[in-house]
């Protein structure tokens, strides 16, 4: 019953909040109770520490040959520090939302509520059943929210082809199901079949943009930073659970290998453009592909606490970097502590990310090594460029609540390296983490030093943010419409008033053609 205490107490609030939006519009707490009932929910996940696992099992669907399990949802070793993670990045965007300019937005408060809740179901559903009802609800509401965002035809189209990739993922996930009955076995996260791994792989890599790498949109500014951050994160965070539910040595052979090339493509690709975009926001999509590929990467090598580890470190890390928005010398340093939780490092967060149960070594550092020196060098950099409103203009107690907002997901990828899961209290591999480390330090001294980390634009070129892979796609997209008229053209020629008298010709055309082939 913890779960649902937890999960009804968001929803609760946020139910609370839009009736005092409807009824009482002038109502000055509602910020308070939008950190209240964050705050309550933090503190339920973290009390669920006392009575480990902690299980909920719904009643039965009907019919039970449509429906053969009943909705779990299971908080244990692996689904908790990402239930702690979501609840924690929603307290953290409410504290942080005292300095934007949006202060007030009761409805987007209710929206964060609402998602982290369907986010917390997603995390710890327990079979496909519960998984594909929580993903199908997170897709739609993120359809419903960006169609409104975004305005223009080709963006509204990009929208409509992210959600079909998100569906195309559900699918996967439900063929995994429905491989499993095929081996006389019933699908459930306790027990997967070996068999079944690459389908749940790609199901996850689909919705994060890994698997093939792909961008959700072309612009991250339509959504408000604190709105925005929350959909991105609890979205990928739903998507990043499944991978911890992959069986060790499920994925061999010609998989493994057409696998991890689209991953280590996925991770340099990611990176790389983390490291070059200048703003943020705009940056957003890459850290999630870039961290979604080596979580996917720590799931290959079959270490599902790795997987854990850099997918809560994706939520803490990034949240705490996309929600600051105020200029403050002394908070850049603050932001910095990230680095530690994202480093590898012995009794970090992501201490147990290289763990490696697979006998290839070098082709894997190889790739996946200079990824995450490039993921440490852009968190610095836009650690470092943040630029908002300026701190001595809030009010004093802003001055004290805002900075929290910022230190708790950080203090909390801290206190996840030594304790709460089955990854804590981790020595790893201390070498490449160490390794990395080094090398982001020499790379951050270069980096203003050589011309190709800071190409020149002249003042003629207008800058843009298209990349080779969106000019890839776009392609590919206009193709799509080209071959969409096409059809279209010669359905209009048939249904047409000559329609009749064409369908004769072709008529004609094949008989002829199969009765020269039978002679």
């Amino acid at each position: 019953m913890f779960i649902l205490f937890t999960v009804s107490l968001l929803f609760i609030t946020a139910l609370a909040l839009l009736l005092l939006r409807w009824l009482k519009p002038d109502f000055r707490a509602a910020w308070l109770v939008a950190v209240g009932g964050a705050l309550l929910a933090w503190i339920t996940v973290l009390l669920w520490q006392w009575q480990f696992p902690v299980k909920l099992t719904l009643p039965a669907w009907q019919p039970a040959i449509l429906f053969a399990d009943a909705p779990v949802f299971l908080a244990d070793g692996l689904s908790w520090p990402y239930a702690f993670s979501l609840v924690t990045l929603a307290l953290a965007t409410m504290l942080t939302a005292i300095s934007r300019e949006n202060f007030g937005t009761t409805s987007a408060w209710a929206g964060i509520l609402t998602l982290t809740g369907i986010g917390l179901l997603a995390v710890l559903a327990d079979n496909p059943l519960t998984l594909v009802l929580t993903w199908a609800a997170i897709d739609l509401a993120e359809l419903v929210i960006m169609l409104r965002a975004v305005y223009g035809e080709k963006l509204r189209e990009r929208v409509v082809v992210s959600f079909a990739t998100r569906i195309a993922g559900i699918l996967f996930l439900l063929w995994a199901h429905i491989a499993s009955i095929s081996q006389g076995t019933t699908l459930n996260f306790a027990e997967i079949p070996p068999q079944v791994g690459p389908y749940l792989l790609l199901a996850a890599g689909l919705r994060l943009g890994v698997l093939p790498v792909h961008l959700p949109f072309i612009s991250e500014a339509s959504l408000h930073r604190g709105f925005g951050t929350a959909l991105r994160l609890t979205s990928a965070a739903s998507s990043l659970a499944l991978l911890s539910r992959i069986p060790p040595h499920s994925i061999t052979g010609p998989w493994a290998t057409f696998l991890f090339i689209l991953t280590s493509f996925a991770a340099l690709y990611g990176s790389w453009m983390w490291f070059r975009t200048k703003k943020v926001l705009n940056a957003r999509p890459y850290w999630l592909i870039g961290m979604g590929a080596l979580s996917i990467a720590a799931a290959l090598r079959g270490n599902s606490i790795g997987s854990v580890a850099w997918g809560s470190s994706l939520i803490l890390g990034g949240g705490a970097l996309f929600l600051s928005s105020v200029d403050q010398k002394w908070l850049t340093r603050l932001l910095l502590v990230g680095l530690f939780g994202i480093s590898a490092l012995p009794f970090s967060l992501n201490a147990s990310g290289w763990v490696n149960s697979t006998s290839e070594q070098w082709i894997f550092w190889l790739f996946f090594t200079p990824a995450q020196i490039l993921l440490l060098t852009g968190y610095i950099q836009h650690a470092q460029n943040t630029k908002g409103s300026s701190f001595d203009s809030q009010p004093k107690w802003a001055q004290i609540i805002y900075p929290a907002g910022i230190a708790l997901p950080l203090l909390v990828m801290l206190a996840l390296g030594v304790w709460g899961w089955q990854g804590a209290q981790t020595l790893g591999i201390w070498w490449p983490g160490s390794l990395a480390t080094f090398l982001t330090i020499i790379l951050v001294w270069l980096r203003p030093r050589l011309r190709i980390f800071n190409p020149v634009q002249v003042h003629w070129i207008q800058p843009t943010t298209s990349s080779t892979l969106e000019r890839l796609y776009s392609n590919l997209w206009a193709l799509y419409r080209l071959l969409n008229r096409l059809v279209n053209f010669v359905t209009r020629v048939l249904e047409s008033d000559g329609g009749i008298i064409w369908t004769i010709l072709f008529i004609i055309v094949f008989a002829s053609m199969l009765s020269g082939g039978t002679r």
